[in-house]
């Protein structure tokens, strides 16, 4: 069939066949298949879905779209984690580096933000100088001498998911489960691991509000990455509200650099997020007999500065520059938010913060968009914490004067309606775990 014929036959809700699939995908990377074309696909999929066979398809055809990394011969376990994205989500950011501390190689190709929520890419290019964009021959060097390497999808890598993830984000079809396990794991299985921890976020900032999709979600991953020969754990986490204090691509670097240089700083939440998924990587590695012996070399190496030390040799070997030993400031308008009386803080919706935060350039709003890095704000104040009137309970911040304002009083009116929801106690971080 022709490309029009295949997605005349989507359209209707028809399942394509293994060879149908194939050749789609290698008519996106020789460009056989044109953006419109894909993105035609991408929402026919997102409306009738993909069955686990066009799935499992999908998944290994975008992967077989480049090359893997060379993992054979590493003296480490190559683990790695994923998340489905949420609001201030940097656990890969401190993650990566504890990882490595506690004896484990950690190849990660990660992605840019979808839809409301930010990606690892767009936070680390936000650190002037760090390159994403590694070669497989670089990767594989990072590997073998320092047991870490971030980076974005490339042409050799996984190309037809790295064509296909660009188009979900601006065409809405980010959330259907069959197009997000094949864009995971194609490229996690290019990175030549050997096991992978899921983290499905749930709550009204997360793809999937609903814990019920996001366990079908997980149980997509663990019989597609089975399939493929990878181990698998799924953490499930809340995402009701931002996780840490800041939302926004720069804050968010300089929010993970602190809280690994100082463990007693790290927003609980956060904190709890990150040990136990490093933890599930550490027990996955069988460096560790229990989940109870994995968590606490996780908190021994946060604690003794291991991880902070690995975080930083990163940043340099990969380009990126630091500034008398930290991450280098970004300059930009900034302006604090005050409480106008006396209150208990409310949580505050994540959704509705993200989206403020990508109306302000945080974010991409349309194909091509490029991003403030300095939008974002930092939370001071900590759900059912009791502040007076004048007290400080955000820090906002924009390239422009205009944007700061704009994104301050945004906030101020999603904090007055989180007032009147009432809800000052967030639900425990930690949902449910499937190993």
């Amino acid at each position: 069939m022709t490309i029009k014929e295949l997605l005349r036959n989507k359209r209707l809700g028809h399942e394509w066949s293994e060879d149908s699939i194939r050749s789609f995908v290698d008519g996106l990377t020789t460009k056989k298949v044109s953006s419109a074309q894909a993105g035609a696909f991408l929402m026919a999929a997102c409306i009738h879905g993909l069955t686990p066979r066009e799935t499992a398809t999908l998944t290994q055809a975008m992967a077989s779209s480049g090359i893997t990394v060379p993992t054979n011969g590493l003296e480490r376990p190559c683990i790695d984690k994923h998340s489905t994205g949420g609001v201030g989500d940097k656990v890969s950011l401190l993650l990566a580096p504890l990882a490595v501390a506690c004896g484990l190689a950690v190849p990660m190709i990660s992605g840019r933000g979808l839809g409301h929520t930010g990606g690892t890419i767009d936070k680390l290019e936000s650190i002037p100088g760090f390159n994403t964009s590694l070669s497989v021959q670089r990767m594989r060097e990072l590997l073998e001498q320092h047991h870490v390497f971030m980076a974005a999808q490339t042409d050799e890598c996984a190309p037809a998911d790295g064509i296909l993830y660009a188009l979900r984000d601006v065409t809405g079809t980010v959330e259907d489960v069959g197009l997000i396990t094949a864009s995971i794991l194609s490229k996690k299985i290019s990175e030549g691991i050997s096991g992978l921890v899921m983290d499905i976020k749930s709550g009204e900032g997360a793809f999937f509000p609903n814990l019920d999709d996001g366990r079908t979600l997980g149980t997509s991953i663990r019989t597609v990455a089975g399939h493929a020969g990878i181990q698998s754990a799924i953490v499930y986490s809340d995402m009701s509200i931002p996780l840490g204090r800041a939302v926004g691509n720069w804050l968010e670097v300089v929010e993970s650099e602190q809280a690994l240089r100082e463990f007693a700083s790290c927003d609980h939440r956060l904190r709890a997020v990150t040990i136990h998924c490093v933890a599930e990587m550490v027990l996955m590695g069988g460096l560790t007999n229990s989940i109870e012996e994995a968590r606490t070399r996780v908190v021994d190496k946060w604690l003794d500065g291991s991880g902070y030390r690995e975080f930083l040799g990163m940043i340099e070997r990969q380009g990126g520059v630091l500034v008398d030993g930290h991450v280098r400031q970004e300059s930009a308008c900034s302006q604090s938010i005050t409480s106008p009386v006396s209150m208990v803080m409310p949580c505050l919706p994540a959704r509705e913060v993200a989206i403020a935060v990508m109306e302000a350039g945080g974010g991409r709003l349309v194909d091509g968009d490029v991003i403030d890095n300095t939008a974002g704000c930092v939370i001071v104040a900590d759900p059912g914490m009791p502040v007076e009137s004048g007290q400080v309970l955000m820090h906002v911040s924009a390239a422009t004067t205009e944007r700061c304002s704009a994104l301050a009083e945004a906030l101020e009116s999603i904090i007055e309606r989180a007032k009147a929801r009432g809800i000052h106690e967030p639900p425990d971080v930690i949902i449910d775990v499937d190993r």
